[in-house]
């Protein structure tokens, strides 16, 4: 996303001139991001300097950022993901100062109280705002762990396969591409905003990288991704999606030229939200049979009951990369690696309460579920 400052917007008071919030790609009639423009427009219309328009704006522009990575509604926020984008997205990737989050907070309280007034919401927002500051931390009071409700963001494998068999597309192309993404999300973890950024998955680096490998026999490649905050870290691809993207490079990608593996039919970058479409569409269309899924996956595997309608309704793309670090530490343990040195190493995470969120989930869904099978196994004495 983005903005830009536009002159003589008419209305009823005559002509203001204000920022607007605009999605990425060409400019269409469906570029503009309603809710925080119109807050803009509001702040124009009631006499707000240009310069405290523009940092209202850049302030919505990062939550509506933020929200679009991770499929959200702003009209649908509860007070934990309020406090969630003020500590993990404001605090932790940005490294935000408390005064600066002080004043995303006034922002963004304001554009609620606007937009309750105004009819765009049905009740009034009721956030605390309240999240684990530095000045807290100092004191010794940061000991809150950030509660990401893993339970309800778990992709089991049978569901990810249903959302993959509702991937559908324009063309042959466009439909391995997509099916692509979400394997990319599934077996690798990058976010959305990753898997589609031009400087990612660069296919010349990845033809080269995908030949040294088959010379050695390795069956997975290690590539650089530029994520959150502009940090580079080295991410492993999964042998499943390894030869996923061989055969996407070396079939209906392969008369493209180089640039980003995911990409459109003329080569050229798709938006930064296109994988979050990607996921939406699937999962509307996989909603009318998930009930048959869901029944089957439950007489299999009891112990997954977790797994339900309303979780699966409330899923985002970001759930594949949940999915992820919590399959990331089985195969550490399965395999003897340390998962409080890999798992950050692949997920980019910086602070240790992030992957011990993954480390306790893992051992309440995998080790106890195995230990539970291997105790029933046991001889009667």
């Amino acid at each position: 996303m983005k903005i830009r400052y536009v002159e003589g917007i008419g209305w009823s008071g005559g002509a203001v001139n204000t920022y607007v919030v605009l999605k990425d790609g060409p400019l269409t009639e469906h570029s503009i991001v309603p809710a925080p423009t119109l807050y803009l427009i509001h702040l124009a219309q009631i006499g707000l300097l240009r310069h405290s328009i523009r940092s209202a704006a850049y302030d919505l522009l990062s939550l509506f950022q933020a929200l679009s990575e991770h499929g959200q509604d702003w009209r649908r926020l509860v007070d934990r993901d309020m406090s969630g984008y003020l500590y993990g997205h404001l605090l932790k990737a940005r490294s935000c100062s408390d005064e600066t989050i002080a004043r995303h907070k006034s922002t963004i309280k304001k554009f609620y109280e606007h937009a309750w007034q105004i009819g765009m919401l049905d009740t009034p927002a009721a956030f605390t705002y309240t999240y684990v500051s530095n000045e807290l931390k100092a004191q010794g009071d940061g000991k809150k762990k950030v509660n990401f409700d893993l339970y309800n963001k778990y992709v089991e494998k049978d569901i990810f396969e249903n959302l993959l068999s509702n991937v559908v597309a324009q063309s042959p192309f466009e439909k391995e591409r997509d099916e692509l993404v979400l394997h990319i999300g599934y077996l690798c973890g990058l976010r959305s905003s990753e898997v589609t950024d031009a400087r990612n998955l660069k296919t010349a680096d990845l033809k080269e990288r995908i030949a040294n490998a088959e010379k050695t026999g390795d069956k997975t490649i290690t590539v650089s991704i530029i994520g959150k905050g502009e940090k580079l870290r080295s991410v492993d691809i999964h042998p499943k999606a390894f030869k996923k993207i061989k055969a996407f490079l070396e079939n209906r990608r392969k008369s493209i030229a180089d640039g980003p593996l995911i990409c459109k039919a003329d080569g050229s970058a798709l938006s930064g939200e296109h994988a979050t479409y990607v996921f939406r569409s699937a999962k509307v269309l996989a909603s009318a049979k998930i009930e048959e899924v869901l029944s089957a996956l439950h007489a299999s595997d009891p112990h997954l009951h977790f797994v339900t309608k309303p979780s699966f309704l409330k899923l985002t793309f970001h759930a594949l990369r949940h999915t992820y670090a919590t399959n990331l530490v089985d195969f550490c343990y399965k395999h003897g690696y340390d998962p409080w040195q890999y798992v950050p190493e692949q997920m980019g995470h910086e602070d240790e309460e992030t992957t011990q969120e993954y480390v306790v989930f893992d051992g309440k869904l995998h080790r106890r579920e195995k230990i539970r099978r291997a105790l029933n196994d046991e001889p009667d004495d």
